[in-house]
């Protein structure tokens, strides 16, 4: 099975820009071939008024000359023949033109050459406009409109710009108001400063949240549930078998134990994957770990270095640190063979390790060593947890000691 190309990102913006710039200019080379077209009718207009102003100036300038002039073919104001004027005598031999002698007076088109015929005083008189002369006059006419296009295309270019990244304003202020949200802010969004498009969205993403936190509430419920249904009746069975005398129920007692360990780690872990306290503190480490170590101080030779601090705020939820530092302890507890160093700095950096006759530590998710009692969730959980929390953790078997390193910022 091959592997699918990602998706393509496209930018709404360049897609408004793009498509508003495409008609736009399709607007505009629609106005210019309409234009191209009425220029052609009033250049052609204007062109034939020229032929007959020209002509009228030859009729007044044979009308004064003496016997009527002479047959002749000249240029006006070009030299490159596109603009000719011939007259025609009785007398003397007949110029050429590119054209023939048109039958008959007024307008003709002939053989690229647009001409006008007068009869006047004994004179034939013929003035001409090559119409490729024509052509290229409009031709540049439609290109100078052409030319106006591309500033008013640069300058449409950064309107739009700016207008459409003021337009799209509003999308980007909702995804970084969203991207700011803590984890466990599932409160509904305020829209009612976003414009009218945005608000199915807004609406659909409030929707989304409110099942997200109706399923938070179901799992904190199941959660209680489940530590209170599995806890009150191991607790009690646990303290019939202390009444009871003889070495099974010594043994009970320390399955009980276990069980009650395994039960609140997979209670954890599920607080953990449905991401309930995650919050940012503050709390005292030196209390909380003062309160964890006094719980275990009949399980294990435990010693620990407090740096003389009476107090240290750090930026975890309480509820969190207590998982992580009982995780460390209990991990040290159970797997080490010595006495627990627990060392703990002013910088917010708490080591805690101790032999061990392991090779390796196990960090996945149910993941332990062979002949193990625990659930292989110790590690794994203190692994989320410090992730979760922004807790630098780094673990370190060496020369047969373990050692655990917790990194807290401080409050």
């Amino acid at each position: 099975m091959t592997d699918q190309e990602p998706m393509r990102v496209w930018s709404l913006r360049r897609r408004v820009t793009g498509r508003v710039i495409g008609l736009v200019a399709l607007g505009w080379l629609v106005s210019i071939a309409i234009s191209a077209v009425v220029l052609h009718v009033e250049l052609n207009e204007m062109f034939d008024e020229e032929l007959e102003v020209l002509v009228e100036a030859t009729v007044l300038s044979l009308d004064a000359a003496p016997e009527g002039g002479r047959s002749r073919a000249v240029g006006v104001q070009t030299n490159d023949g596109e603009r000719v004027l011939r007259i025609l005598t009785g007398s003397g031999p007949q110029p050429e033109a590119p054209w023939q002698i048109a039958p008959t007076e007024g307008f003709h088109d002939a053989e690229g050459w647009r001409v006008l015929r007068r009869h006047a005083e004994g004179a034939v008189i013929e003035a001409a406009h090559a119409l490729d002369w024509r052509n290229e006059e409009l031709i540049e006419a439609v290109l100078s409109l052409l030319t106006l296009i591309l500033p008013m295309i640069a300058v449409l270019v950064l309107a739009l710009r700016r207008t459409v990244g003021g337009t799209m304003a509003p999308v980007g202020a909702l995804a970084d108001a969203v991207a700011a949200r803590q984890p466990d802010d599932l409160s509904a969004i305020d829209g009612r400063a976003l414009p009218r498009e945005m608000q199915p969205l807004v609406s659909a993403l409030n929707a989304h949240v409110g099942r997200i936190e109706a399923l938070r509430q179901a799992e904190r419920r199941f959660v209680a549930n489940a530590a209170h249904e599995l806890r009150t009746p191991i607790a009690a069975t646990r303290a019939h078998l202390q009444q009871t005398v003889g070495d099974g129920a010594a043994e009970a007692v320390a399955m009980l134990d276990g069980l009650t360990r395994r039960i609140e780690r997979l209670l954890q872990l599920s607080r953990l994957d449905s991401g309930l306290a995650l919050g940012q503190g503050p709390a005292d480490l030196v209390r909380i770990l003062r309160l964890m170590l006094a719980d275990l101080r009949d399980r294990a030779d435990l010693r620990f270095d407090d740096a003389d601090l009476e107090r240290l705020s750090v930026r975890v939820d309480p509820d969190v640190l207590a998982i992580v530092l009982r995780n460390v302890l209990d991990n040290a507890v159970e797997h080490g063979t010595g006495a627990v160093s627990v060392r703990l700095t002013q910088d917010g950096v708490l080591c805690v390790e101790n032999p061990t006759t392991q090779t390796r530590l196990y960090t996945e998710a149910f993941e332990k060593r062979a002949g193990s009692e625990g659930a292989g969730l110790g590690l794994s959980i203190l692994a989320s947890t410090a992730a979760a929390s922004g807790i630098g953790l780094e673990t370190r078997l060496d020369a047969g000691v373990a050692r655990v390193t917790l990194r807290f910022a401080l409050a």
